[in-house]
């Protein structure tokens, strides 16, 4: 019997239906680490397989724009494409989503198809035999190898995740079987059709998160309604995984009582404090992800070398976690604290490098630059939580800043100032943001009647900060006396 790899996380997985929505949060310990939601991830089309037609080729760009039937074409890269089918247009091509689509780009396919399980990935197109850098026990690795070559037929692959460590040859060649089985299916269907469409389509939710997340260190499922329960044990039996967590059954709602929604503000603030006192700063942009590390209150060390390493590593840790739970992907920059020797900048990189073992998604770190800033890229195929958990602001566009209270001032002295050139205009009423009271005080509104020589009156309920609201008042004209008859007149 081959030992499984063990270590001191305690993982549960939360699963509570509202109406039609299923969300799904795990904890490690008491920390949040990963939680979707069904409504959110229903339009997710990464690993589903396609009917692809070929609507044109781009060697300026080595891509070629494929029609796969959901109403946009997606984007293949020639490095994505294989021996198996050649791309030229009109031609018929079987893909799969690898990317799903983000703003107005399409979504990302490869002709490298592959089938998922549990344990492993069949890839039908391919010879290859590949193993989880995850396991890093050779005797484990020969092993599994060695099942490989006695399981698999000519022209096929496969890949061997991190759950298969320790999993018998005869289950493995079930599991194997059965991803064959469904890929002759699709295969079969690929052949007799002409026209775009979906082939081969991901699991439920609930049994692909089951099949993703679900580990040994599961030591309990928590769900509120009883058709959560039904799949739950029907999806852990399905995968013969060896190891079944506790499902318990909860009433009302299951994120409430394990205080997910407490634990949930986090994906909110910009700032995440570290458990000695210091914190991490995290900003995103188009174009990359930085993170920027401060001791702060910080005194978790005898002096500021090992202060600054403590908090390193406390901040590589964090940071792991971060990435993982708002689904953060691309290029990262890292802003650590200076460290003056090499030997505290590779304990750093060993440090993020054994947090990110608990990522799904594939990390590269590039190491330190010489300006000290750490490089690394997460890649990932769904949009980050945060695009799907709020949106931009109204007011600041995005970027978290807004006009000061003494730039919108400068404004309206000048929209009075045009206004009052009418004459006619006596007096005006204003409505300003409550943040315009330290400008617009008593004193300076006396001023300003005397400045503008019209009447002034100030009021503090708009409700924009960056705007304003000026009713201007007309001079009110006598009514005009009537004509008296003239004698003349009245004959």
């Amino acid at each position: 019997m081959v030992a499984r790899i063990q270590n001191n996380r305690t993982q549960t997985i939360v699963f509570s239906r509202i109406e039609d929505e299923v969300r799904i949060a795990s904890l490690d310990g008491d920390q949040l680490e990963e939680i979707f939601f069904e409504d959110m991830d229903s339009e997710s089309v990464t690993g589903n397989i396609y009917l692809g037609k070929v609507e044109n080729v781009v060697p300026s760009l080595e891509a070629a724009f494929v029609n796969i039937g959901i109403g946009r074409n997606a984007f293949l890269r020639f490095k994505d494409a294989s021996g198996q089918q050649k791309l030229e247009k009109n031609n018929k091509v079987l893909v799969q989503v690898s990317k799903d689509p983000i703003g107005s780009k399409g979504p990302q396919i490869t002709l490298k198809v592959s089938i998922p399980g549990r344990s492993l990935v069949y890839t039908p197109f391919s010879k290859h035999i590949g193993i989880s850098k995850k396991i890093a026990d050779q005797q484990e690795r020969n092993r599994l190898t060695a099942v490989a070559k006695s399981v698999l037929e000519n022209k096929e692959g496969v890949i061997f995740r991190t759950a298969a460590f320790g999993v018998g040859e005869e289950t493995i060649k079930e599991e194997l079987e059965s991803l064959r089985e469904n890929w002759n299916k699709i295969n079969e269907t690929f052949r007799r059709s002409r026209k775009p469409k979906i082939l081969y389509e991901e699991p439920s939710f609930v049994e692909y998160i089951l099949r993703e997340r679900l580990t040994e260190n599961t030591k309990e499922i928590v769900v509120d309604s009883e058709e959560l329960w039904h799949d739950v044990v029907a999806g852990i039996s399905k995968f013969k995984s060896g190891f079944k967590p506790v499902v318990r059954y909860v009433e009302g709602d299951a994120f409430a009582s394990e205080e997910v929604y407490e634990k949930m503000k986090i994906l909110y603030t910009r700032m995440v404090s570290l458990p000695a006192g210091g914190n991490i700063y995290i900003d995103r942009t188009e174009a990359m992800t930085v993170i920027d590390v401060n001791s702060a209150s910080s005194i978790s060390g005898n002096d500021v070398s090992e202060t600054s390493l403590n908090t390193n590593l406390e901040a590589a840790s964090e940071i792991a976690r971060q990435l993982r739970l708002r689904n953060i992907g691309g290029i990262v920059v890292i802003d650590f604290i200076d460290m003056k020797n090499d030997e505290d900048r590779q304990k750093v990189i060993s440090s993020l490098t054994a947090e990110f073992k608990k990522d799904k998604a594939r990390t590269m770190i590039m190491g330190f630059t010489r300006l000290g800033l750490l490089e690394m890229t997460r890649k990932r195929s769904t949009a980050a939580i945060g695009s799907k958990l709020y949106s931009s602001c109204p007011i600041c566009k995005g970027t978290g800043r807004i006009e000061s209270p003494r730039a919108v001032y400068q404004r309206l002295l000048k929209d009075l100032s045009r206004g009052f050139q009418d004459e006619s205009l006596t007096s005006a009423s204003i409505q300003v943001y409550q943040n315009m009271s330290g400008i617009l005080t008593p004193e300076n509104q006396k001023n300003l009647v005397k400045t503008l020589k019209r009447e002034i009156s100030v009021g503090f309920t708009w409700p924009i900060p960056t705007s304003y609201e000026i009713k201007f008042v007309k001079k009110q004209e006598k009514p005009k006396k009537p004509k008296t008859k003239t004698k003349r007149e009245s004959k």
